[in-house]
């Protein structure tokens, strides 16, 4: 099982395949394995790879989960593409990922390349949010069972449809639940502190693609257009019968507009540049048709 030891912290990484590289981040309170119907269809021609961020997945629980942020989580992902050497790779973010890919933005934006930004939003969190992210803290310090909390989230992160599909549900709450503790406190902490990214995002240069869930509840569509309309190459793509998870909840559709965006930026890195045309002076041309010629004296 790879790992990486970045300043102390020791994370878990998906690694697979070969070629141009695509970072994945995922979402809370997910871990990498998230991913996995993107990574088996992109693995034959990228070099796939996702991170557990501290507490989550397969990742040892972070020292002081209090004190976690996404700037300090950003210099982790930062230290684990250049330890991995991934030049310039997509990155593909949902929901907190998208928020610690806003952070990366700020502090390592050199080290990014084209982005895909699924169910996220730029606003840091309201009163109310905050609050509500501290309650959960609380409830986890006092010892309240992970698959509990996780229980009581699905529904508001699935579809209907995908609600009324068990094994779907029964493989959501099992991602859900294959994290510490930990690790939920330290995104949480990490969520409620965030700052605002819209001046971060607004335009950025980056090629990016927002998907979004067409009944997403937990992030409106509106902040999905508000990020694709701040940056200056946004794309906007709505996933049909999903919710807050299109990439696992039909992971067809978000396939095929995730490969569509990554031929695109593929075909545009190769393209030749034109060499610029010199330019033509027209009045040091004049001038110098009526300047007498001096070969003839």
């Amino acid at each position: 099982m790879p790992t990486v030891n970045v300043a102390g912290q020791e994370v878990h990484v998906v690694d697979r395949g070969s070629g141009d590289p695509v970072l994945f981040l995922h979402a809370f309170p997910f871990n990498a394995a998230m991913w996995e119907y993107q990574y088996a269809d992109l693995e034959a021609d990228h070099r796939v790879v996702g991170i557990d961020l501290p507490g989550f997945g397969s990742s040892p629980a972070p020292a002081d989960p209090k004190a976690a942020t996404m700037g300090g989580w950003a210099e982790i992902v930062a230290g684990v593409i250049t330890e991995l050497g991934l030049e310039r790779p997509t990155v593909v973010a949902a929901s907190m990922g998208g928020y610690l890919t806003f952070e990366l933005i700020r502090r390592h934006g050199d080290l990014l390349g084209p982005l895909v930004l699924v169910a996220t939003r730029s606003k840091s969190d309201d009163v109310d949010t905050w609050e509500k992210r501290t309650e959960q803290q609380n409830a986890l310090a006092g010892g309240e069972d992970i698959a509990t909390l996780a229980k009581g989230m699905v529904d508001n992160l699935l579809s209907q449809a995908s609600l009324d599909r068990p094994e779907l549900a029964d493989y959501v709450l099992a991602l859900m639940q294959h994290n510490l503790p930990e690790g939920w406190i330290a995104a949480l902490e990490a969520m409620k502190n965030r700052p605002d990214a819209m001046s971060a995002l607004r335009g950025l240069a980056n090629p990016t693609l927002v998907v979004a869930g067409v009944l997403d509840r937990v992030t409106p569509l509106a902040e999905s257009n508000l990020i694709s309309s701040l940056v200056t190459d946004g794309e906007l793509v709505i996933i049909k019968d999903s919710s807050h998870l299109p990439n696992i909840e039909n992971p067809q559709a978000f396939n095929e507009a995730v490969r569509a965006f990554l031929a695109k930026n593929a075909e545009a890195a190769a393209a030749p540049v034109e060499e610029a045309e010199p330019a033509v002076d027209a009045e040091a041309d004049a001038a110098e048709a009526d300047a007498p010629d001096d070969s003839a004296a």
